[in-house]
Order: structure tokens, then sequence, then C-alpha cells
């Protein structure tokens, strides 16, 4: 997966432009909340140590940091169920059956990749739901107990049982056969896209019997197999976790990155609050930051008073900020040139810039977020996600052709990012085109998309487990409740079909995904507009900084420098 190095671009505001537009009623746009906020930002410089930091060339597992405190979110729990829940050291002190890279490769952990034929570590009878899984016969977990098939069944079984599982419909159960081998039944062959690691890269296994010996049933302390083991916590205010000397794992040669232990103790401090975030690295105690809000990055990047004491890493969110058209009859946007022409005249550019700079902009409708974005070279397609500025006559030439007479158009948007729809609605304006914003809750939002009289154009956010699962989202038949139509109200088969094939572990190609992307801009269907990103702090010594699936930051695999 391409990770972006993203600049952090010095703001001007777009005051004269925000103006434009207004509304009355349940519509209206934001005050000079936009404003502010870029006059605020004024002074950030350039994040420049994202390359070197997510660099491969610069892993170097040779040197230990004796210690690491990292800011991290509160956390109340410890229990290991579900991997959504952002659980601090899970990923660090327990292990799973695969795990998954930052970039989307998966291999094998608890899994001996030397059996199986359908993928390493993997058996499968063609034609079934079950698919058997191998796993080595030495794993052994902190307390000391050996890791069997039984404990992979069990972890699974109690996770699904539990209801702490998304997407696992099919799943019947998990059954030891041996030792080392485990069966798994579903209702049918798996065939969806994604499915292998929204499974089998998806539960952390647990010993039972560890299980079982906590009086807290690991809500409260940590058993795992993983490199690093439960030293102490206190609910709400921190997680001590220590270098696993007895890693079951000893051969080099099948560790991956994140299973490195570059740190001997790391500390996670829970401080939710951005300014005290801000004050303990200025101060010393804390070392690194996971997810520093953008507001408060001021003072640590290049030019800022503390740059030399950390380095700042950017990276995309997972998700896609979009403006999607009303496809229907009922909507004027229904007219394929005018929405060409809307689409011509939204300036990504000039939308990041009046927001102070926090984003990154989109060539199309995915995000490098996901494994898949390098299928594609989206920013290479010649289309309107991609123009480097807004051309009026091309703009003008779709409205002519349009059956548009200045009806005003309704911009649905959730009150959070008001100030984005604000600033689309005056670059429209500029062109004649006018717009009011119509303002909803995620409850209310959903009741009135599915009414194509209510609105014309929709500002939203989307995510998935791959960028053609986002589409999906919005954009297959089988999500609307008609089944006959997007939830966009377009109607295209062909567009349709394609987008389902795109979501098959078969159809999944370079080639189907680009068919699929030309023909929505081919008719207005949707644009991609803005990703969000964040930002890891970390101290001056660190030279990689290593994320694991869904970016998680593993503090323990990142490399440093002798201090």
């Amino acid at each position: 997966m391409k990770k972006r190095i993203v600049s952090v671009i010095m703001a001007a505001t777009l005051a004269a432009s925000l103006t434009a537009c207004g509304g009355s009623g349940t519509t209206g746009s934001s005050s000079s909340a936009t404003t502010e906020k870029s006059e605020a930002m004024e002074s950030v410089a350039d994040v420049s140590n994202s390359a070197d930091l997510t660099d491969k060339a610069n892993i170097d597992n040779s040197v230990e940091r004796e210690s690491i405190t990292i800011a991290w979110k509160a956390g109340t729990t410890l229990e290991p169920w579900g991997t959504n829940n952002d659980i601090p050291g899970n990923y660090e002190v327990y292990e799973m059956l695969y795990e998954v890279t930052a970039d989307g490769e998966r291999y094998g952990v608890l899994a001996d990749e030397s059996k199986g034929s359908f993928a390493p570590g993997c058996d499968h009878e063609d034609g079934t739901g079950i698919y058997t899984i191998y796993i080595y016969d030495y794993i052994t977990d902190h307390n000391g107990n050996a890791v069997t098939a039984d404990d992979i069944a069990f972890s699974y079984n109690y996770q699904f049982n539990n209801q702490i599982t998304s997407g696992w419909d099919d799943f019947v159960e998990a059954t030891a056969i041996d030792d080392t081998t485990v069966q798994f039944e579903f209702t049918k062959e798996q065939t969806n896209l994604g499915w292998f690691d929204n499974f089998f890269a998806r539960c952390f296994i647990v010993d039972e019997d560890s299980f079982n010996a906590s009086s807290s049933k690991l809500a409260n302390d940590m058993v795992g197999t993983g490199p690093y083991k439960f030293v102490s916590y206190s609910s709400g205010s921190s997680l001590v976790v220590e270098k696993n000397d007895d890693y079951w794992q000893t051969d080099e040669s099948l560790r991956h990155q994140e299973q490195q232990a570059n740190v001997r103790t790391i500390t996670y401090q829970f401080i939710s609050e951005n300014a005290q975030r801000e004050n303990a690295v200025a101060t010393g105690s804390v070392d690194m930051v996971q997810d520093m809000a953008y507001d408060s990055l001021t003072e640590f990047v290049d030019g800022g008073k503390y740059s030399d004491l950390v380095k700042v890493q950017a990276y995309s969110q997972k998700f896609i900020y979009y403006l999607d058209a009303n496809c229907s009859d009922e909507s004027p946007m229904g007219d394929e040139n005018l929405r060409l022409a809307v689409y011509n005249a939204v300036d990504q550019d000039g939308i990041i810039t009046a927001l102070g700079g926090a984003y990154s902009r989109l060539y199309a409708y995915a995000n490098d977020y996901y494994s898949d974005y390098t299928m594609v070279d989206w920013a290479s397609l010649d289309n309107y996600n991609t123009k480097t500025s807004v051309d009026a006559d091309v703009v003008q030439g779709y409205l002519d052709a349009s059956n548009y007479n200045g009806e005003t158009l309704t911009i649905m948007v959730n009150p959070e990012f008001a100030d984005t729809a604000t600033i689309i609605a005056a670059q429209l304006a500029a062109f004649g085109i006018n717009a009011e914003l119509l303002q909803v809750d995620a409850a209310t939002g959903n009741t009135t998309l599915a009414d194509p009289g209510a609105w014309d154009m929709y500002f939203g956010l989307m995510a998935g487990d791959y960028n053609v699962q986002a589409w999906a989202h919005d954009f297959s038949y089988n999500n609307s409740s008609s089944g006959a139509e997007t939830t966009t109200h377009i109607v295209d088969d062909e567009w349709n079909d394609l987008l389902n094939l795109c979501n098959t572990e078969d159809g999944h190609t370079a080639e189907n995904m680009q068919a699929w992307w030309e023909m929505a801009v081919e008719h207005g269907y949707t644009m991609g507009v803005y990703a969000g990103n964040n930002y890891n702090v970390v101290p001056a010594d660190c030279v990689y900084v290593c994320q694991g699936d869904k970016l998680t930051f593993l503090p323990g695999a990142c490399c440093f420098s002798e201090q």
C-alpha cells in the first residue's frame, strides 16, 4: 500500500468565497469556523520526517531501547476479544493465526506456513465451507502453557459466541482435530473479497487455561504468546508491558518486523486530552504519542520550538470523504451534464487549504490507506478527480449542455462537515450554480438519502477493508432497500455487476477496478474529495515507525539509533 508522504499545507483563508453561500430554515452554512481554523494553523510547517520513518531501508533491530512511554487513548479494559477497540498492547502481547502488515501483506504467526496447499498454513475442501489451519507444535504463552489447536478453537468459538465479531455471519464452529490442526466450518464456501484476513487475522489467541485462571477473565491482566508480556495495569491510567525473553518463536527467519521487541519496557500512559499530550511531550514525560491532534502539532514539526525533541509521522486515515450526486429523475442532478459541471467546478486543493491543510486530496473514490490502492495508478487517469486546477471553460461547457435553470441544489451533510459543504457551495456559486446546506444527523441522513426528492448532493465519508468494499456500501444494489438501484438512485446494471465482480477474490483485479472507476467518472456518479490524516509523535532517536494491521502503532517494533 502506498503511504503518501503528507506535507501539511500552510493555510490561507477563503473568507471572500465563503461569504457567497447562505441558507435558511433547516438549511444553512457554517459561520467563521473555517477561517478561524485556517488562521490558527498558519504557522504549521511541513511534516518532513514521514518518508524516512516509513522507509523499510531504515529497519535495524540491533538497538534495544531501555524504555518508551507512549500517550494512548484512555483504556478501561484489556479484554483481548475483537480488533476494533484499540486496546493498548494487544497486538504486542497477543498473537493471531495470521496477521497483516500496514502494506496489506498477510503472514503466518501461529499458523505454520510450511504446510497447506490452499494458502500457506491452510487447506480447503473445494466446494465446501471447510477450512483447515495448521499451527506450530512449540507455541507457549506467558504462563508457560502449551498453546494447541484446542486453544485456537476455544478463542474463535468464544469470540464468535459472544458476538465480538464483524462479517463472520457464515462461521459455524472451530474444532481441534489434533494438537496442531484446527478445522473451521462455514455455512458455505468463502469467496468474498477479504474474507480470509477478516477471519483468520481478526482473533487474538488465548490459552483456555490461562483465561480461566485469570480472576478478571483477562479484563485487568494479559496473558498471550507475543513478544511482550504483562507487568501492571491501572484502569484509566496506565499499562506496562515488558519484553518477553522467553518468546516461543526463536527462529528469527520466521519473525516479521511486527514481532520484534526493540524496547525493554513500554508504558502506555492514558492521556486523551490534546493539551495534556502536547505538554507531556514538551516536558519529556512521554516519548511517543499515538495520533496527536493536528492542532497540537505546531510546536513539534520543523520550525517548532520542540522539533529537536521528536519527529512526526503523518499517515492517511481510513475514511474516504466524498461528494455523491442524487442521480434520480426527481433531482436536477439526474442530468449527467450538470453532474459533470459540478464535479469539474469543485476545487479539492482549495477546500483543503481553506480547512487548514489537515487533509490530503484524493485522485479517485480511493484512499491509500487500503492495500488495493496501488493496483491502479489513479493520479495518472484524466478526469475531474485528477485535475490540477478548475477549468472554467470545461465547467461552462457542461453547464451549457445541461438543463440547469438556476435551481437551488441541496447539499446534505452532517453538521460536523458543514465547513466543507459550505466551501463546495461557494465554489459552485462562482459558476452560477446555487446551493444550500441541509444539515442532518446520521439517523436522519439515512432516511433522507432514501427520499430522492429531498436532496441533490451528499457530502459524507465511507470506509471498508478495501477500497472496493467502501465502493460497495454506496454503489452496490445489494446495499439499497430496493435492490434495484444504488443508495444514490443510480440505475446502471453494467456498473453494478462490475462492482460486485470487483468485490470477489477472483474479480478483484486492477483491470476491473479501473474499468469500474472510469465508468463512474464518465457519468459523473461520484467524486472523492479528501482523506484525513493521523499523526504519530516519536522520539528523535526513532529511525523507523512500525505499524501493523489497521495501521496499529507498534512501539516495540519500531527501530532506534544509539542514544
